[in-house]
């Protein structure tokens, strides 16, 4: 399917269940459950409506007491504890350590958008098919790899 026919049958969707809000929130619900039953013991999902596990390492950065999107906020503490709960570690050292393991690197050097309140507490994957949230980075490109394996150098630069 061509990224345009997907934008299209995204919209139909979008505008099939935006005309029959029962039905929209009875399918966001229903799909809701199966996110609850798969995401959050898998991954401690915190139901944003708009997942970004693809570019934090599959670690919900929703997690963070802040909702930070983009990284760390400067203040964790030594030893990557975090600055709110000072007893728990910090969740972006969680990612960055994931995402350096898994070659996932380069995703943390890009932008989050900011986040859809309007969205929270709704299903990200009915979100996704509607068109409302963009599409996960599963594969690493081999551009991807490549800015990976230089951001991995820079950052065993910095840690020495």
């Amino acid at each position: 399917m061509t990224e345009h026919a997907s934008t299209r049958s995204s919209q139909r969707l979008d505008d099939f269940l935006r005309a029959r809000p029962s039905l929209g929130r009875r399918a966001s619900s229903f799909i809701l459950v199966l996110e609850n039953v798969i995401k959050v013991p898998l991954f401690k999902c915190q139901r944003c409506g708009e997942c970004v596990l693809s570019r934090t390492a599959f670690v919900c950065s929703q997690r963070c007491p802040k909702r930070l999107r983009n990284g760390a906020c400067g203040g964790t503490r030594p030893g990557g504890f975090c600055e709110v709960y000072p007893e728990r570690r910090c969740i972006w050292n969680a990612i960055y350590s994931r995402a350096r393991a898994l070659g996932r690197l380069a995703f943390l050097a890009q932008i989050t958008p900011a986040h859809q309140w309007d969205l929270e507490r709704t299903a990200a994957w009915l979100n996704l098919v509607r068109g409302r949230i963009e599409r996960p980075h599963l594969g690493v490109s081999r551009n991807v790899s490549e800015r990976d394996r230089k951001v991995a150098e820079r950052a065993g630069r910095e840690i020495r």
